[in-house]
């Protein structure tokens, strides 16, 4: 059947578009979380097949995870859903063993036993398990082939609001070292992590942009869906600020300089807002602005350019060949004053990028094909 699998699969990712049927959804269980509540597998619990042959499945993924959106913050780790979920059309069907690390550390070991019974009531052809300490759970088990996503400070260690590293930094980095090589295949989101793992093999798939949900729309009709005030200059902060590696008092000190010049600047904070509600407030905003000790593949540049919103970021992460030469979007130190003044600039001038341009190699289903070419690969080898 694998072998089956790896061949259909081969077939969808040369020919997606031609493999289509028209959209068929059949109702499919939901899954319990860590806390045994119910996780919805896809919106309204729905399988879409699209892109292989009628009710055929080519894989069956235990995705295991400690990023995913959950009832306290449905914004968490939605990157990481919404990029699973561009696989269901290519005939990946998958369950969540959801890790809600940020509750307790213990949670982890926790889920020891309920990874277990998943493995002793159902068949998988692979797990697919995002962040470090994610793919330690997952790695204890031996029967199922492992393909770990590793995201950022996971390899680096860096969670903080500086360049210093924890202990429990070194374990995360001494222990995704070792998983990197226990593991039947590793993604990464950047060639910096991929260095830093010191792992030839590592595919570098960056998370995708969902171009359907986040797309140009006009900025004062935004405002209106939002309340927010037409007549202010809005710098959109889209993290909550008490996460110190964010370095949102970077950003409040840059935005005080720069409101000496705009007096009507402010600063849009969102945070535990529902993805889908994401584009209304890039759209309604004059700038993004990312301040950031440390990122892997930040998502919300990439969602913002798919807008077309200007970008200042600095250098971390990806971001410099996010952002590229695209006109309006800017690299910068963690200066406040150089901050401030990129802000007054983009601010002055009032104009939209073509950022969305930039972004079209990073669409879904472009990523989509990368991340089954991988599956692929696993279930080959067996």
């Amino acid at each position: 059947m694998r072998q089956l699998a790896a061949a259909f699969s081969q077939a969808s990712l040369l020919a997606v578009e031609e493999c289509a049927v028209p959209g068929e959804v059949k109702p499919r269980a939901s899954s319990p979380d860590q806390s045994g509540s119910k996780l919805p597998h896809s919106r309204e619990s729905l399988v879409l097949v699209a892109a292989v042959p009628r009710c055929m499945t080519l894989y069956r993924v235990l995705v295991v995870a400690n990023l995913w959106p959950y009832e306290a913050d449905p914004s968490y780790g939605c990157f990481v859903k919404a990029q699973i979920e561009s696989l269901r059309p290519l005939g990946v069907d998958y369950d969540v063993l959801f890790i809600n690390g940020r509750e307790s550390r213990w949670n982890y070991l926790r889920a020891l036993p309920q990874l277990w019974q998943r493995l002793r009531t159902h068949r998988y052809d692979l797990i697919h398990a995002h962040m470090g300490l994610s793919g330690l759970v997952a790695r204890c088990q031996i029967s199922v082939p492992l393909v770990v996503s590793f995201m950022g400070f996971d390899v680096t260690g860096k969670f903080k609001g500086s360049d210093h590293i924890s202990a429990f930094g070194r374990f995360y980095q001494l222990s995704s070292f070792l998983l990197a090589r226990l593991a039947s295949a590793v993604i990464v989101k950047t060639a910096e992590l991929k260095s830093r793992l010191r792992l030839e093999a590592a595919q570098v798939i960056p998370n995708g942009v969902d171009l359907d949900l986040f797309k140009p729309a006009d900025q004062a009709e935004a405002r209106r869906s939002l309340g927010l005030d037409p007549q202010k200059k809005l710098v959109l902060f889209p993290y909550d600020a008490e996460r110190a590696e964010k370095r949102f008092d970077v950003i409040e000190s840059a935005v005080a300089r720069a409101r000496q010049a705009i007096p009507e600047l402010e600063i849009l904070r969102v945070s535990g807002v529902p993805q889908s509600r994401m584009p209304l407030y890039m759209n309604a905003a004059d700038v993004l602005i990312l301040a950031s000790q440390a990122e892997g593949s930040p998502n919300t540049v990439k969602e913002a350019m798919a807008t077309n919103l200007p970008v200042i970021t600095v250098d971390v992460g990806d971001t410099a060949e996010l952002v590229g030469q695209t006109q309006g979007c800017h690299l910068v130190s963690r200066d406040c004053g150089e901050m401030a003044a990129k802000i007054v600039e983009v601010c002055r001038k009032g104009m939209r990028t073509r950022g969305r341009e930039r972004m079209a190699r990073l669409s879904m289903e472009n990523v989509a094909r990368q991340i089954l070419q991988v599956y692929s690969n696993v279930v080959r080898r067996g």
